[in-house]
């Protein structure tokens, strides 16, 4: 998986494109995202993660180096960015065939998701394991597009990893996270056409995701706020903790 010398990305400012516009202020953390036409006149898209001096340099170019991987693990599924490339002279940037669809959060307002949507779609997650990846963040209805025929698709692998680097018990967690990812879409947009058997299966399963920074520090801080907390009631917190920088670890190593 090389990159490519001399591509669009190469010329494109994506700085520019952002300006300095308060809102880019408030996202200094998170890559750049432009949708840009390049010289052949398809629409392309091109991110760009954040630039500062050592260590944070490293840091950023690693979560790009990490998500142009996943990128390329997937390339070539029906449901997935096509035509990947890391810029060859800024390794803090990629670009990809733009995916045309509209996101879940938007599509109610467009009338609805299409017939057989989230089957279609929970078949194109069991292919995307099959394919050795899982995603990790497939609740966020972000994520998931509608394409113009209707077809599911799928974006933004910044947090997927590959499954042969998962022990088996973990492996079946990530795998299990990615279905119910699913299932919690279909339950919130299209409940009627969910099964019943899998509308108790999410019931059931599904634990609101903390796995991110900014929940897991609210998380973390409302168990710290309990000074009566139980060994019990710790325990559970305990495992998250050693679970979320077991993941930091495992991303870093991809």
């Amino acid at each position: 998986m090389s990159s490519r010398s001399g591509s669009f990305v190469d010329c494109f400012d994506v700085g520019a494109q952002c300006g300095g516009s308060p809102e880019r202020a408030k996202r200094w953390h998170k890559p750049l995202t432009v949708v840009a036409e390049n010289p052949a006149g398809g629409k392309q898209v091109v991110k760009t993660y954040p630039s500062f001096v050592f260590p944070l340099t490293q840091y950023f170019r690693m979560l790009a180096r990490h998500e142009y991987r996943m990128l390329k693990a997937v390339e070539g599924l029906p449901f997935t960015p096509n035509d990947v490339y890391q810029c060859a002279d800024c390794s803090g940037a990629l670009q990809y065939q733009h995916v045309e669809g509209v996101p879940l959060k938007e599509l109610n307002r467009r009338g609805g998701v299409p017939n057989d949507f989230f089957v279609k779609l929970y078949a194109s997650v069991q292919q995307m394991h099959t394919s050795g990846v899982v995603h990790f963040d497939l609740g966020n209805s972000g994520n998931v597009l509608c394409s113009p025929s209707g077809e599911p698709k799928i974006i933004d692998f910044g947090s997927a990893v590959f499954f042969r680097l998962l022990p088996g018990v973990i492996g079946e967690w990530a795998r299990k996270k990615d279905q119910l990812g699913v299932l919690k879409l279909w339950y919130r947009f299209d409940r009627n056409s969910m099964p019943q058997e899998m509308q108790a299966y999410y019931q059931a399963n599904y634990r609101k995701n903390i796995y991110t920074p900014r929940r897991f520090l609210k998380a973390l801080k409302r168990s710290f706020m309990k000074p009566t907390q139980s060994t019990a009631e710790a325990l559970p917190m305990a495992a998250i903790i050693g679970l979320f920088f077991g993941l930091l670890a495992l991303v870093s190593l991809v």
